[in-house]
């Protein structure tokens, strides 16, 4: 197979250009990404991995650690990082997390790059072009996969192992496939249970269509063995004997506690869909061909894995975009196959309709690359890439900070970020309200957000306070002119003042 896409990549420049362009945009999204795109990402992983390790933490600020319904398995593959970062002095939070997405986000670009180039390097050589560009170029596409979260982790071991499965049952017979794709697969459930949804799915095609149930058998066993190696660890981690899918059910589903964050309908995520692959109208015309590629494809494994995981949340009341995150990067793949469909219209169309596809072509391409560059440059965590700033300004040197608020070391709802403080030779301090601000005489410097000085801005300049710099001067403007429209703003925008002597 490696050898075959090898072949397939050397013996087209194209090929070669649009691979080396979307990893170049990957590499520089994994660089400066700096973060988490949801607050779970961080607390339920890095910092319990903190509380395993014996240092200090925020995991006591997050109700999962003490009703005991998040799996350890990522957790324990953090800390396993985290001490080798260490042990060959990489101590730095902020480099550890970046070598880390640097490792998923290539991880993610190979394997689903990989798959594209399997499955399209046969026939019309513009659907393998236009899929790798759909994977790579979509807007949101290189930045997910940068997010060391359970969505992405359980994507990366359940799709990497449908994908060696079905790549496995084309060549010669080998007992080995159905058990360590078992093993994979629990790997993936204990990452993110809502991977169960994808599971069944691929559950559904062994049945209806390969149809070999002593292969079934053995997948099971390979499941049950790595099932039970993730329940010895939970229980090791919370010091007692629990099944931790079982009370993550129990509490998110039949006590209700995850509808109590808000439901939605199914529309939201097919929103979502809209939203994400490429830009609208592109992408609406995208997804009904891809409805035609599942027609097409319908007894493909990856096919009935992606339909079944979108039904089953669906189904479910409390909805997320992040949930969706573990398919976005299979849907280029399935659209791919619909994608003959949509070249055969274009061609045979009428000319004033090829018109109005052109107009359409270059308005959605125009705002994904728009949104493209944005999100390329410019991080989505905003607090977090404060704190690095203030990090690397004061590196050598012990300096007090006044927080309007809250401090960059926290989240909107004042969750401690324990974990980036860890050699940060920064001292914090609060202050309550912004009107105080005028009595603290010793303040040097003082960080806020624009929201939280929003309406004293004079009050800063008239006080001697001058901007140092931002966590983005370009959000920064765009929110002043939001302001003065008195339009609403963009949260978690930050700036660091220094007082004038």
């Amino acid at each position: 197979m490696i050898n075959t896409i090898k072949q397939t990549i050397r013996e087209d420049k194209k090929l070669q250009a649009l691979l080396l362009t979307g990893f170049l945009i990957q590499l520089i999204t994994c660089i400066i990404q700096v973060g988490f795109y949801h607050p779970d990402q961080h607390f339920q992983i890095i910092e319990f991995s903190s509380f395993q390790l014996h240092k200090a933490s925020g995991a006591s600020h997050v109700w999962e650690m003490t009703d005991y319904i998040r799996s350890s398995l990522q957790v324990y593959c953090f800390s396993a990082y985290s001490i080798l970062c260490n042990f060959i002095k990489i101590n730095d939070p902020f480099l550890q997390l970046t070598i880390l997405r640097i490792i998923l986000g290539c991880s993610m670009f190979a394997l689903f790059n990989g798959m594209a180039l399997y499955y399209f390097k046969e026939g019309n050589r513009k659907v393998l072009y236009y899929v790798l560009l759909l994977l790579n170029l979509s807007w949101l596409f290189p930045y997910v996969r940068t997010l060391f979260s359970g969505e992405i982790m359980s994507s990366l071991f359940f799709f990497g192992a449908l994908f060696w499965y079905d790549v496995k049952r084309r060549g010669e017979e080998d007992r080995s496939k159905p058990f360590v794709t078992g093993l994979l697969f629990a790997l993936a459930f204990f990452f993110r249970f809502q991977m169960a949804f994808a599971i069944i799915g691929f559950g559904l095609w062994m049945v209806l269509f390969e149809r070999n149930f002593k292969k079934i058998f053995i997948l099971i066993a390979g499941f049950i063995v790595a099932s039970a190696i993730c329940v010895y660890l939970d229980c090791h981690f919370y010091h007692e004997w629990i099944f931790t899918p079982y009370r993550y059910f129990d509490a998110n589903i039949n006590k209700g506690v995850a509808a109590s964050f808000g439901t939605s309908s199914f529309m939201m995520y097919i929103g979502v869909l809209v939203a994400v692959i490429a830009t609208p109208p592109l992408s609406i015309a995208l997804l009904w061909y891809g409805l035609k590629g599942c027609y097409k494809k319908y007894n493909h494994a990856l096919v009935l894995s992606v339909l079944v995981f979108i039904i089953g949340h669906c189904m479910v009341g409390h909805k997320e975009e992040r949930f969706l995150f573990p398919v976005f990067n299979a849907l280029p793949i399935i659209i791919g196959w619909g994608l003959d469909d949509f070249i055969e219209y274009y061609n045979s169309c009428k000319k004033w309709i090829r018109g109005l596809i052109k107009t359409m072509l270059a308005f959605s391409i125009g705002l994904d690359l728009i949104l493209l560059v944005l999100f390329t440059i410019t991080p989505y965590s905003q607090t977090v890439y404060f704190s690095s700033l203030i990090k690397t300004a004061f590196n050598n040197q012990n300096q007090t900070i006044y927080c309007l608020s809250r401090t960059p070391l926290e989240t909107e709802s004042r969750l401690p970020m324990v974990f980036y403080a860890t050699g940060m030779n920064v001292t914090f301090k609060k202050i309550s309200t912004n009107d105080s601000v005028r009595y603290f005489k010793d303040a040097t410097y003082i960080a806020t957000t624009f929201t939280q000085v929003q309406d004293n801005r004079s009050m800063m300049d008239s006080l001697g306070y001058q901007p140092v710099f931002y966590s983005s001067q370009m959000l920064w403007e765009i929110n002043e002119y939001l302001d003065s429209k008195k339009i609403n703003t963009i949260n978690d925008i930050w700036v660091l003042y220094k007082k004038n002597n």
